[in-house]
């Protein structure tokens, strides 16, 4: 009976352990197959700058409430079963959005897409987490680099795809989210693993609670508003700086496959010198990323500094999962995740998309870049302090 019970939980283990890389490939490469050339499609279809920055800070600020929602309910009934349900809905709504030109259709499309959307990147880490919580001869970086995988395969193909219309990004990606959803659908553990009635919506005091642990949370929600010019504006940021749009899409290549070695090695740094330093190392790197934009307009050149995107996104997300992660209960790893994509990603970002609307017509991306370099400089110096004054 034991030896039954061993076989099963190592066949379970397998299952596992070859399914999370198949959910981040495929799940990046969907969202890397239409937000990467998203910007680009709506400037060629006559959408405004403020009205690019909206539709952008529209498709985060959902992340606020819908990732810490949904983060609960997959706590609550099984990362598995929440999974299906959004990257189903994904599919129809990105196919959807392809067909829209109108921009109040287009604002209706990008809301709803939002809500299913931004949660499932925190739903697989969610599963990642607790895997490797559960299996310690694993490490977070070996599953999430396989985002990075995604991301960088799809984006350099649809780069080519997508010189013979914008409309084909769409499609790809409804497929891909499609693709991810029946192959979810046919190896879905019966039995879901989850925390059941230990979770709830007052689940969020625990962390509210905790002041150092929200004062964190806001430090990474101020740096994600700084860092939004390296995100989706970064395609516009090429744009006007003269690159094609297969050019783009190396960028973006470019930009994920440094990411794959890294997760790999940041686990180790982690583990080691602990998060604090590998987070400060990634907000500086950022800045003069940043620094560094805003003074070149020659994009062969602006091309070196995307090698160094694996520091301001495996690096610097590997040490604040850690960091997060080891101030979260077990039962709550997911809505801990949660929070992680809420503050970052969602608030942050939104923040950072609202100003770059403005921005990008006032002073250009160049004169961007130079100025959320400076918010990134300040930001850094209040993390420092903030570290130090815990540490003491």
């Amino acid at each position: 009976m034991h030896a039954n019970r061993a076989i099963k939980n190592r066949t379970s283990l397998l299952r596992e352990e070859y399914r999370l890389p198949v959910f981040y490939f495929v799940l990046n490469g969907a969202f890397a197959s239409w937000q990467s050339f998203f910007n680009l499609h709506l400037d060629r279809i006559g959408f405004s700058s403020m009205q690019i920055g909206i539709l952008g800070a529209l498709f985060i600020s959902t992340a606020a409430l819908v990732i810490p929602f949904w983060g609960m309910l997959a706590d609550k009934y099984g990362n598995n079963r929440i999974l299906l349900l959004l990257s189903s809905a994904c599919a129809l709504l990105v196919f959807l959005i392809g067909r829209t030109f109108s921009f109040h259709w287009m604002f209706v499309f990008v809301l709803l897409v939002s809500v299913f959307h931004q949660p499932s990147g925190a739903v697989v880490d969610g599963m990642a987490a607790g895997f490797v919580r559960e299996n310690r001869r694993f490490s977070f970086g070996q599953f999430r680099m396989w985002s990075s995988v995604g991301y960088a395969s799809l984006s350099l193909l649809v780069g080519y795809l997508v010189r013979q219309g914008t409309e084909m990004i769409f499609k790809v990606s409804a497929g891909l989210f499609l693709l991810l959803s029946l192959f979810n659908l046919f190896t879905m553990p019966r039995k879901p693993v989850t925390g059941r009635i230990l979770v709830n919506f007052r689940s969020f005091g625990l962390f509210f609670r905790n002041a150092p642990l929200l004062v964190f949370l806001l430090l990474i929600l101020f740096f994600g508003m700084a860092i939004a010019p390296l995100m989706q504006f970064i395609n516009l940021y090429y744009l006007d700086i003269g690159a094609s749009d297969s050019f783009i899409g190396w960028v973006f290549f470019v930009q994920a496959i440094p990411e794959i070695p890294a997760y790999f090695v940041v686990s180790r740094i982690v583990k080691r010198s602990g998060p604090e330093k590998v987070i400060l190392f990634a907000i500086a790197i950022s800045m003069l990323r940043m620094l560094g934009y805003g003074l070149i307009s020659n994009p062969a050149i602006a091309i070196f500094f995307s090698i160094f995107h694996c520091i301001t996104i495996a690096v610097f997300l590997v040490g604040v999962v850690e960091y997060v992660q080891d101030r979260t209960p077990d039962h709550l790893r997911t809505t801990g995740q949660a929070l992680i994509w809420a503050f970052h990603f969602g608030a942050g970002l939104t923040l950072g998309n609202i100003s770059l609307g403005y921005l990008r017509d006032a002073v250009g991306m160049n004169g961007a870049m130079l100025i959320h370099a400076a918010l990134a400089f300040m930001i850094l110096m209040g993390t420092f302090i903030f570290f130090r004054r815990q540490s003491a």
